[in-house]
């Protein structure tokens, strides 16, 4: 560029800024009747009307940048409450989760407290971890071995939350008939090879039989005397005899009684109280520790592998 024009542009803004001092000054000095006021009001009018269309014309634009702001700052905040609901939801499975386990602690508590069960009795409450894989045989498998107390052949109870307000949920569960150091199997009564002596509860003639398992998954009461009178809805109990399961553990209600003129036994079928599709936790009774045959240790066996059942 020229220096000529550098120069003359130079000249006029420092012109130009003299003489906006010299009008400022002015301004500052005169009275509000002077004619630079007067200029200053007119030209407010002049422009008022441009401000105010130039404001109109950029309102829309305003607002859409004050929708758009708000709609990312909402967007934003419902990703926030998004994951704290999802948050919220774990917490709350959790939470239910540890109700229900509470409940059926508390269920095995009362069990162990309701007097039914020898002086001096000791227990250890084990989890299951494990189940058979088919209906041919009814076991679980628990977390705790002989390193926990746990033998052969000592009797289990356990609690479940019924469904049914006509079961307590708490009784008999079955066996140990398999045990390593940190594991045990634990045989069912719903087992087909299980065997427990019982009797019927509330009736004066007390009647006796064996409980037995069967296939579907039910108890079966075999060789009660025909002329015992059994009613429905009594509760059958262990009876003692045995050796293995103490006397008075609950064990179901009667649901029906069976009566067949070429058969010399009633055959009761039971309704037990502990439902073992949902058993979560179990007692183990670890003292005194009941006699019985040997039966095959499980240290070296898989959990879903078949172990050796027995009947008592």
């Amino acid at each position: 560029m020229p220096r000529k024009t550098v120069a003359r542009r130079r000249l006029v803004f420092a012109a130009l800024v003299l003489t906006a001092l010299v009008l400022l000054s002015a301004f500052f000095r005169e009275p509000a009747t002077g004619v630079l006021h007067s200029v200053q009001r007119s030209g407010f009018d002049v422009l008022s009307p441009l401000q105010s269309l130039a404001s109109r014309a950029v309102q829309p634009f305003q607002d859409g940048y004050r929708w758009s702001k708000d709609l990312m700052r909402a967007n934003s905040r419902n990703r926030e409450m998004t994951r704290e609901l999802e948050s919220m939801r774990g917490q709350l499975v959790l939470l239910e989760e540890a109700r229900q386990e509470n409940d059926r602690l508390k269920s095995l508590l009362e069990l162990k407290d309701a007097d039914i069960f020898p002086k001096g009795s000791t227990f250890v409450t084990a989890r299951v971890i494990g189940r058979s894989p088919t209906r041919w045989q009814e076991w679980v498998q628990i977390d705790r071995g002989t390193a926990d107390g746990v033998a052969l052949n000592q009797p289990v109870v356990g609690a479940t939350i019924p469904t049914d307000q006509s079961l307590s949920g708490k009784g008999l569960v079955g066996k140990v008939i398999a045990v390593g150091e940190h594991a045990a199997q634990v045989q069912l009564i719903i087992d087909p090879e299980s065997s427990v002596a019982a009797v019927v509860q509330g009736a004066s003639d007390r009647p006796e039989g064996i409980v037995e398992g069967m296939i579907p998954g039910k108890l079966l009461m075999d060789f009660v005397e025909r002329d015992k009178v059994v009613e429905l809805k009594r509760i059958v109990i262990t009876s003692g005899f045995g050796q293995i399961f103490p006397k008075g553990i609950p064990i179901g209600l009667v649901e029906s009684v069976g009566e067949e003129d070429v058969n010399i036994y009633k055959q009761i079928e039971v309704r037990p109280f502990v439902d073992f599709s949902i058993l979560e936790e179990v007692m183990v009774l670890t003292n005194p520790a009941p006699a019985g045959e040997a039966v095959e240790d499980m240290s070296s066996i898989a959990p879903q592998q078949d172990m050796g059942t027995g009947g008592q």
